[in-house]
């Protein structure tokens, strides 16, 4: 019996002690929050090799404005490359594109070329960055009143679905010298 009854009086003891450890160790939203900030510290820290090349390569372009007449068109520099069977090369390249599509997907902006140009943009043409973010332009132009009109027109055109920041004027680096 008194087997028994020693084991009756260390049950409780131990009811209280595993309680404790439960209660001890029991997620609370401090516990989910620490752990969310620590693992968004680390993210930063090192964000991996691919978005610090890409960072490189957006932080490259250059941003500013054209200035036509009174207005300021926004117009990046950035090196460019010519998309295989998108219709521009370096003979037919401006020193000033209208950009008025950006896509990651070259299908994408494939398909956009077509419609503009059964839309009447018959020299639209494809170009893409180091990224590689692939450009659609309706028109290369050499100077900066062409570029002006040209820039116009696509923001009076209905048909074309514009998402900020498009339009803008974009200048290949190696013209911009």
């Amino acid at each position: 019996m008194k087997k028994h009854s020693s084991s009756m009086r260390r049950l409780p003891l131990l009811l209280l002690l595993a309680g404790l450890f439960i209660v001890g160790c029991k997620t609370n939203e401090n516990n989910y929050r620490q752990a969310y900030e620590t693992a968004v510290s680390k993210n930063r820290e090192s964000s991996g090799v691919d978005s610090t090349i890409y960072a490189k390569i957006r932080n490259s372009a250059r941003m500013s404005d054209l200035v036509v007449a009174s207005d300021s068109i926004p117009m990046r520099t950035e090196y460019i490359g010519y998309t295989e069977d998108g219709g521009a090369s370096r003979e037919t390249i401006g020193r000033y594109n209208v950009v008025v599509g950006q896509f990651k997907q070259v299908f994408n902006a494939r398909q956009m070329r077509a419609r503009l140009q059964a839309s009447g943009y018959d020299g639209a043409f494809i170009i893409h960055t180091r990224e590689p973010l692939y450009y659609v332009c309706t028109a290369a132009c050499q100077t900066p009143e062409e570029a002006a009109q040209a820039y116009q027109r696509v923001k009076e055109d209905k048909s074309i679905v514009l998402r900020d920041p498009l339009p803008f004027i974009l200048r290949p680096a190696h013209l911009a010298r």
